[in-house]
């Protein structure tokens, strides 16, 4: 299982500072692929990535059919990495609660009907050129 060091973790606030959004890809139980724009999406820890569902619907029919996820990053518009991981949805207990009351303080409005918890497993290098598609080498 891979983790989120410090440098995937730099490259995921760079992405942030720079787009409102994550492109969040599922695909269902049949391979009929869905990727949406995530705003509420923030790394829990060093193997968690959390998503709120204020408005999944296709992307949540394929999480029940099919847990798996991806995240996309662009930091500061060169360097790339694709997270990969097994996904659990929770609408009830402590870590749903913290993600909604966190989406909740942001927008009273926002749904928060679900926690999309992405327990990472693969990091791949998408930047251009010859080390695209290879797994991502953390430093020990």
């Amino acid at each position: 299982m891979a983790t989120i060091d410090g440098h995937v973790r730099s490259l995921f606030d760079s992405h942030r500072a720079d787009a409102k959004y994550v492109p969040f890809a599922t695909a269902s139980k049949g391979g009929v692929p869905n990727v949406v724009p995530v705003g509420m999406i923030w790394i829990e820890n060093d193997r968690e990535i959390w998503i709120v569902d204020n408005f999944l619907n296709k992307t949540l029919a394929n999480i029940r059919e099919n847990p798996v996820g991806s995240v996309y990053l662009i930091g500061g518009g060169k360097e790339c990495l694709q997270i990969k991981g097994g996904i659990r949805y929770l609408t009830a207990g402590p870590d749903y609660d913290k993600a909604r009351a966190i989406a909740k303080s942001k927008n009273e409005a926002f749904p928060a009907k679900g926690l999309v918890k992405l327990a990472v497993t693969d990091v791949y290098d998408t930047t251009s050129g010859p080390g695209a598609g290879r797994r991502y080498e953390q430093d020990e």
